[in-house]
């Protein structure tokens, strides 16, 4: 069973079996996650830095208007990221779930989860959600 058939299925039928399913497919799955690239600064010799060294991609991040939530997109394919931004352009990288728990566990984390084709599936996976699938 691939990613998008596991997720339709918890989604109809949210019981233990298919979650177990779907947290065991997850943790496998690469998924694209949009960026932002950010170009270094330039000093007023022409040498060039970064505000923050070594810091020059930013993640991009939706906010539920509703809740004021906030949420790491992450897409299962080109196809699914084009229902977000129609701009084949797009810079992404691919990453695991278990990419994310750095910043999503961390102290400093202002996010609230990861939300998985969220103009399709819509999939949000909490922090708490995401505290038991890192351990």
């Amino acid at each position: 069973m691939n990613l998008k058939d596991a997720m339709d299925k918890f989604l109809k039928n949210p019981v233990s079996d298919n979650e177990r399913n779907l947290i065991d497919i997850l943790k496998t799955s690469e998924f694209l996650s949009p960026i932002m690239l950010i170009s270094p600064m330039v000093n007023k010799d022409g040498s060039s830095f970064d505000e923050e060294e070594g810091n020059n991609i930013r993640f991009v991040i939706l906010e539920d208007e509703d809740t004021d939530k906030k949420y790491y997109p992450l897409f299962t394919s080109q196809e699914e990221m084009l229902k977000w931004r129609k701009d084949e352009e797009q810079e992404s990288i691919k990453l695991k779930l278990k990419d994310y728990a750095p910043m999503l566990l961390s102290e400093k984390n202002e996010y609230d989860g990861i939300v998985i084709d969220p103009f399709s599936h819509s999939l949000i996976l909490n922090l708490k959600f995401l505290e038991s699938v890192f351990k």
